[in-house]
């Protein structure tokens, strides 16, 4: 009989947390409830396009399970075969940036019987009786699958009562080793995701399932009582339980055997969290003292002392509180690392030995050591790291206050003095009747007549100041030393410029020789040849310029991939054809006409491929014949209409069908009331529709002479929104009016890459098989050429030809190329 299992999990995808992940899946197999097989699986991408492709995975996996009659090894291991067998599909059909490779961890149980499973990177761990096992994936089994070939790597357990499974993406390993996920499945099942969930919140993808089985739960949030007392458990945010009750608690309780999921993503407040826990610290009593402690009588009489003394009391009580802390740490954490068997490290796992954090480096930031002590202990600190003191102040270079007031002083007294000198001088003069201005006793030789005095001496006047001498002499000098060195320095920088342009681009062409993908190459090889364009009308230039430009050039051109059609004929015009200039839209080709879609009169006109025989119009809007106007068009080449029939939709709807013998009819058609039609396409004898605004193709069977059957939806997705053309063989292929060209493989999507062509497709037109490979033929009508893609939305080639200008529209027919441009129908030979 299978008893129930216990089932949490919480996921982080693209960094936001959730509580179910798309990487995860639990799922039942056939049987009945007491006795059917159970599947937990955890799967992760090991390439970029991997993760989002991980939970397509698992959503198979989960429906195949529940189809699988057969033993539970047997079971699993069709699992991860079809899980190879689909990504091997993908990646064959895919280019190199979209193929995807996943690492597979699963278990699977029914009744006694539970096997784990793994292929690729993945990690479990399984706790029972204590200890804790560490399951990996050997050598044998690490590749991950759609990597080659690569069977699954099958464990049996025995799943007690009371023990837990933890699958869990590798990506949370570096976050936690062995020992600290050891421990935390140790704690109550309530706390282990909630630990869980606090270590790896910063990951960007993670996953993370655990599994118990109804029973005894954990002994190790209990801590049993010594002599002296009990052990704190750190861990625990609730008060430590009494002796009597936890042992009453550890011989009744039970875990409840219905599912749990724990919320976890609620306000975090480690503030208030480590404040609690501080105070649970303080409130719990202290382990009993040694006998040496000295007595609390004695400790009284000895404090006045101690005072006296100049002991600072405050420094000695913080001491001991600190002291206090410690001791309470040093003896929660040896009890908190419960047995662990640990297997193997693979080599995708990055870790030292199990159990041995590496040291944190001698020059790392608080930051980082922050984080190295966060992953070496099992739970958070409780006490927070004292802040430095504060730098002592040097006092012995300052000048004193009693200086300084001195000096402030002692200047205005002299001011005073030398006023007080000048004030009396004067006084004295005026006082005895002296003059204040002293009057020279001998004019001899100083005076000179003759006007002398109203000249001004050449000297005095006309001498620059010295300053302005020297200013004007080292302007001088600067420019002959300039006139001599900036030519040679110029000339240098000139050819060191050009031997750097050179080399960068050397080392760009070696760049795009070596890139298997398309873009790079091209990106590559356009910088390469700007930085030649550009030594190339440097004075200094060289040979070498010229000859990398010329082989730059052509690797650009065979990239370019240009061909030329071997023939284009003119099969008609329909330049001088009704009133108007005709506007194809729409072209369809049959044995022996052409049918072309005219958007501007409303109507369809049939041309002959001969050339001889008359145009005529075989469909036009009419509201008296309730014919509305012409929206897309398709030829079946089936006899279920009678023959070969031209089948139009108009814009009320209705279906019509034109042939040679039996002319222009109205089919049935069973359109949905909310039908609007983007376009139509036939495949063998079906006919499918393509409805943008729903988002959906339909696709309508043959029945009674018409499609009256109810239609079919063959795809929904909202990657339809944007779409306007349809194509539709073995898959289903769109056109964009955004210039995307989309493959669908059953509800997949993948848009080509068009990597290595030279101008991206703006508005592409009529996708078109043209060869048996499954190579697709485009429309580009705004650069006048027609494109080839591969299957994989790799560029192929494309054709130029004069005649190409202003097409409009283009069909394939038996290999054979037909396009409408200025105003004829032409015949394209490739």
């Amino acid at each position: 009989m299978t008893e129930p299992l216990q089932v949490g999990q919480f996921a982080i995808v693209d960094g936001e947390p959730v509580d179910r992940g798309p990487n995860a899946g639990i799922f039942h197999g056939k049987g009945p409830v007491d006795d059917r097989a159970e599947l937990y699986i955890v799967a992760e991408g090991t390439t970029p396009a991997g993760e989002a492709f991980a939970g397509h995975v698992v959503s198979t996996a989960g429906h195949a399970w529940g189809g699988l009659d057969m033993s539970l090894t047997g079971a699993l291991q069709r699992i991860f075969q079809d899980a190879q067998r689909n990504l091997i599909d993908w990646n064959r059909k895919s280019i190199a940036p979209h193929r995807v490779s996943l690492g597979i961890c699963c278990l699977g149980r029914r009744g006694g019987q539970a096997v784990i499973a793994q292929a690729g990177p993945s990690a479990a761990f399984h706790m029972s009786n204590g200890a804790v096992t560490a399951y990996f994936a050997d050598e044998a089994h690490g590749r991950p699958l759609g990597a080659g070939a690569i069977d699954a790597q099958l464990t049996a357990v025995t799943f007690a009562p009371g023990d837990r499974l933890l699958l869990v993406s590798t990506a949370a390993l570096a976050a936690c080793d062995d020992e600290i996920i050891a421990g935390i499945l140790q704690l109550p099942a309530e706390q282990v995701l909630p630990e869980l969930w606090h270590r790896v919140q910063d990951l960007r993808h993670v996953t993370v399932v655990l599994v118990t089985s109804p029973g005894r739960p954990s002994d190790f949030a209990r801590k049993a009582e010594d002599n002296d007392g009990f052990v704190i458990d750190a861990t625990s945010s609730l008060p430590a339980p009494e002796p009597a009750a936890a042992e009453a608690r550890t011989a009744n309780e039970t875990e409840p055997s219905n599912s749990f999921q724990p919320s976890l993503f609620i306000e975090d407040q480690p503030v208030e969290l480590a404040a609690a826990a501080r105070q649970q610290l303080i409130s719990i009593g202290i382990r009993a003292r040694s006998a040496s402690r000295v007595p609390a009588v004695a400790a009284e009489r000895i404090e006045p002392l101690r005072r006296a003394s100049g002991e600072n009391v405050l420094a000695r009580l913080a001491e001991e509180r600190r002291v206090t802390a410690a001791f309470s740490r040093a003896a929660a954490l040896p009890q908190q690392a419960p047995a662990a068997v640990h297997a193997s490290r693979p080599v995708w796992r990055g870790a030292g030995p199990a159990g041995q954090p590496e040291p944190p480096p001698a020059m790392a930031s608080n930051e980082q050591r922050r984080q190295h002590q966060r992953r070496g202990s099992f739970s958070r600190g409780l006490v927070r790291e004292e802040a430095p003191p504060a730098p002592a102040v040097n006092t012995d270079d300052i000048p004193l206050v009693n200086e300084l007031a001195e000096g402030l002083r002692s200047r205005p007294a002299v001011l005073s003095s030398m006023s007080e000198t000048i004030a009396g001088e004067n006084a004295s003069t005026i006082s005895t009747g002296g003059s204040l201005v002293r009057v020279r006793s001998k004019h001899s030789g100083r005076w000179k007549g003759g006007g002398s005095l109203s000249r001004r001496t050449i000297t005095a006047d006309k001498l620059p100041p010295t300053w302005l001498v020297i200013l004007v002499g080292l302007s001088i000098l600067l420019t002959l030393v300039g006139l001599v060195t900036v030519p040679r320095m110029l000339g240098k920088e000139q050819g060191q410029r050009y031997a750097t342009l050179i080399d960068g681009a050397q080392l760009k062409i070696a760049v795009a020789g070596s890139q298997q993908d398309a873009t790079e190459k091209r990106k590559a090889l356009t910088e390469a040849q700007a930085l030649l364009l550009e030594a190339r009308d440097s004075p200094d230039r060289g040979p070498e310029a010229e000859q990398l430009i010329a082989e730059v050039a052509a690797a650009l051109s065979n990239m370019d991939a240009i061909k030329t059609p071997a023939a284009v004929d003119v099969l008609g015009s329909l330049e001088q054809f009704g009133d108007k200039p005709v506007a194809a839209t729409r072209l369809e080709i049959s044995a022996d006409t052409a049918f072309v879609l005219d958007s501007a009169s409303n109507q369809v006109i049939a041309m002959p491929l001969d050339g001889q025989t008359d145009r005529k119009v075989i469909y036009s809007e009419d509201k008296d014949a309730k014919r509305g106007r012409p929206i897309a068009s398709a030829f079946l080449d089936s006899q279920d209409l009678g023959g070969p029939s031209l089948l139009l939709v108009d814009s009320g709807r209705a279906l019509w069908a034109y042939s040679a013998s039996a002319g222009l009819r109205q089919v049935a058609f069973s359109a949905p009331g909310n039908l609007t039609v983007t376009d139509i396409a036939v495949y063998g004898r079906d006919l499918y529709v393509l409805d943008s605004q729903q988002s959906v193709v339909y696709r309508f069977s043959p029945s009674d002479g018409g499609f009256s059957g109810p239609p079919t939806k063959v795809l929904d997705t909202p990657d339809l929104a944007a779409a306007r053309r349809l194509m539709v063989d073995s898959e289903i292929v769109t056109a964009d009016a955004n210039g995307a060209v989309r493959r669908f493989a059953g509800t997949l999507s993948l848009v080509l890459s068009e990597s290595g062509i030279d101008k991206r497709l703006v508005a592409p037109e009529a996708p078109q098989p043209v060869s048996k490979n499954g190579d697709l033929a485009l429309l580009d009508a705004s650069n006048d050429r027609l494109i080839v893609l591969r299957r994989d939305g790799a560029f192929d080639r494309q054709y130029r030809h004069p005649d190409f200008k202003a097409m409009s529209a283009f069909a394939i027919h038996n290999g054979v190329a037909y396009v409408f441009s200025g105003g004829k129908l032409r015949r394209v030979t490739f």
